[in-house]
């Protein structure tokens, strides 16, 4: 139970002031030291596109001629390395170069306009860029927005004599490295991730030195980072930051998709065999329902991760019937607080078994827990109409505190990030709806800018969407709210079925109408598609998905 009315907190309570002011470069370097792995030639980070390696023996000297490059090229404490690339393994060690110099790096989404690009930059004031050959020429058309001038660096020979190589950066003889940069971990910023822009233009989030430390720090908040892990996650997202300290903190191997693709999957984990696999929901929905998933041996799976958005119960009874020796471990954070809980945290006294997600009902749906607050976080629910704050099982907006917490947003036109949605007293207003239950396990519902109304009642798309995918029919589903005049909104559902199915809308109609009250039904109908959009997060694209709506 809480230790005050209404205010949740980890079952690893930690004093937060005794937690290092330092920078990330010197923290983690510490650790790799200390667990022998300075001088090894275990891999660190592998392109599974490429096959790229960067090993754990070369993360010192290669960081240090990537700083000392930059360095001799203007790089100065603060600047802002702009990237967008589709490699996953040198990019890493060029942002550890980048932060041993007191600097700062943010990505962009590689199939976005120049524009976008440019856009981003601007908000970043950023004078060098990092790209690939596909991604250059867009990169080019962006530079020529700004007013002042830009240094590019490719990892690939682009044919421009004035684009520095990646290679030459790693070649640098290491003595331009500045001996002293006063770096100030609780306001020098090193990272710089998307929002997934769900909800509008992608925002920068800022996050220094200190947000990453305290993420790290407890080596129980984020263990499964202990073994050899493989992952989606865009580069230029908070997850991918989290995924480079946290690895290096345990020495443990990333094989990290480039481009994360169906066909190649199941090969890629065969072929590489790590013992965790990061999944958002979407691709662990995919996942579940894959048949192909009973045609490899996936025994040397133990863990697998979910992370993005919340899992639904069918989902995660179909992995754990396909998987039983791998365990799901589900993680809930978001771009502006970089890890908030997870169920991992469930088994610290006593082991649960693999399929034993904690699921509760509450309000008549059946909910899976997110687990319980790391370390140095702590949270309240408040009524979305009163501001009261609520207790154990009622359901409200999240309002979370923590060293994690970023900076700020950035804002054009502002020298300093721009925090916003936090109270007096330090809470930031997630815009999630959750509750957590009598033995503080936390229940993420919805955001609260997806809810609609049907006539006075407050519907969930989420809701309805798990409740769907029970269908042994279905494969994908979203669901959005239409404009109607009558009763403010209604439902409908955007579903992919199996082949050959028979399935029909009416059929999953009533389907939906057998289960849920009536503001919760689909009067807006089903319509069938091929494929579903999904975001430049590998979410389901919402905003695409209403706009489908919408222009039906």
């Amino acid at each position: 139970m809480p230790a005050e009315p209404g205010i949740f907190k980890s079952p690893l309570d930690r004093d937060i002031s005794k937690l290092p002011e330092c920078p990330i470069y010197d923290f983690l370097r510490q650790k790799i030291i200390e667990r022998g792995m300075d001088k090894t030639d275990k891999p660190w980070v592998v392109d599974t596109s490429t096959g790229t390696t960067v090993y754990f023996k070369d993360i010192d000297p290669h960081s240090r001629n990537v700083g000392s490059a930059l360095t001799r090229l203007g790089f100065k404490h603060r600047d802002i390395l702009y990237f967008v690339t589709y490699e996953t393994s040198v990019l890493y060690l060029i942002q550890l170069g980048v932060w041993r110099i007191g600097g700062g790096a943010r990505g962009g989404f590689q199939g976005e306009a120049p524009e976008e690009f440019a856009r981003q930059m601007i908000e970043a004031k950023a004078r060098f860029v990092l790209v690939d050959k596909e991604t250059y020429p867009k990169m080019l058309e962006a530079v020529k927005l700004l007013s002042w001038p830009v240094s590019i660096i490719s990892f690939d020979d682009v044919g421009n004599p004035d684009v520095v190589l990646v290679k030459s950066l790693i070649e640098d003889d290491g003595t331009a490295l500045p001996e002293k940069v006063n770096i100030k971990p609780k306001e020098d910023v090193i990272c710089i991730p998307n929002t997934s822009g769900s909800t509008g233009l992608p925002k920068g989030v800022c996050h220094t030195h200190f947000g990453f430390t305290t993420l790290n720090f407890d080596p129980r908040a984020i263990d499964v980072f202990k073994l050899p892990f493989m992952t989606p996650m865009s580069n230029y997202a908070v997850g991918s930051f989290m995924v480079t300290t946290s690895s290096l903190y345990y020495g443990s191997t990333v094989f990290h998709l480039g481009r994360f693709q169906k066909e190649n999957y199941f090969e890629l984990m065969v072929k590489n065999k790590p013992g965790n696999v990061l999944m958002y929901p979407f691709v662990a929905n995919w996942f579940a329902r894959c048949d192909d998933i009973g045609k490899y041996d996936l025994s040397f799976l133990k863990l697998i991760s979910i992370v993005g958005s919340v899992l639904d119960p069918t989902t995660a009874q179909l992995i754990n019937q396909k998987l039983p020796g791998a365990k799901i471990v589900l993680f809930y954070g978001m771009s502006e607080m970089i890890n908030i809980s997870n169920t991992q945290l469930d088994t610290l006294e006593n082991e649960i078994a693999h399929d034993k997600i904690a699921t509760k009902e509450n309000q008549g749906e059946l909910c899976v827990t997110s687990g319980k607050l790391v370390p140095y976080v702590v949270a309240k629910i408040l009524d979305v109409n009163t501001g009261n704050t609520l207790g154990p099982n009622e359901r409200g907006e999240l309002y979370v505190k923590s060293p994690m917490l970023m900076k700020g947003y950035l804002r054009e036109g502002h020298e300093m990030p721009v925090i916003e949605n936090v109270t007096e007293d330090g809470f930031f207003k997630t815009g999630d709806i959750a509750f957590f239950d009598e033995n503080s396990n936390i229940y993420i519902l919805e955001r609260t800018s997806f809810l609609f109304k049907y006539y006075m009642f407050i519907v969930s798309p989420t809701e309805i969407e798990t409740c769907i995918k029970q269908h042994p029919d279905v494969l994908e589903v979203g669901v959005v709210d239409i404009p109607n005049p009558e009763c403010t909104s209604v439902a409908r559902a955007f579903i992919r079925k199996k082949p050959n199915s028979k399935c029909t809308e009416a059929d999953l109609v009533k389907f939906v109408a057998d289960r849920l009250p009536e503001h919760k039904q689909l009067h807006g109908g089903v319509q069938f598609v091929d494929k579903l959009p999904e975001s430049k997060g590998n979410k389901l694209d919402r905003i695409a998905l209403k706009k489908m709506a919408l222009d039906k």
